[in-house]
């Protein structure tokens, strides 16, 4: 290998999104499309590969859909876009 780390595709990784109706297991393609929703704080707890069940860190998160205070904070500086500006909520509303 030259030194680079093999890409993960998105639609094999599993995240862990701790909710207050209960825990999820989304994969992050799905978490990239639909994000936190009307629940802004939600967020990847943990991550395994879809694949083998293998733990895997939260970095395969690409920063902006992370969601924690990092990503935020580089969203705010302009660093990174926000993935879900002006996405409609689940709900059918638009996110305030």
């Amino acid at each position: 290998m030259d030194g680079e780390e093999a890409q993960v595709r998105p639609e094999d990784v599993l995240v862990l999104i701790q909710h207050p109706f209960g825990d999820t297991w989304p994969t992050l393609a799905e978490w990239m499309e639909c994000g936190p929703g009307p629940r802004k704080g939600l967020r990847p707890v943990a991550a395994r590969s879809r694949l083998t069940g293998e733990e895997l860190p939260l970095t395969v998160i690409p920063l902006p859909y992370r969601n924690d205070e990092e990503s935020r904070a580089a969203i705010q500086r302009g660093e990174a876009a926000d993935p879900w500006a002006g996405h409609p909520s689940p709900l059918g509303r638009p996110d305030e």
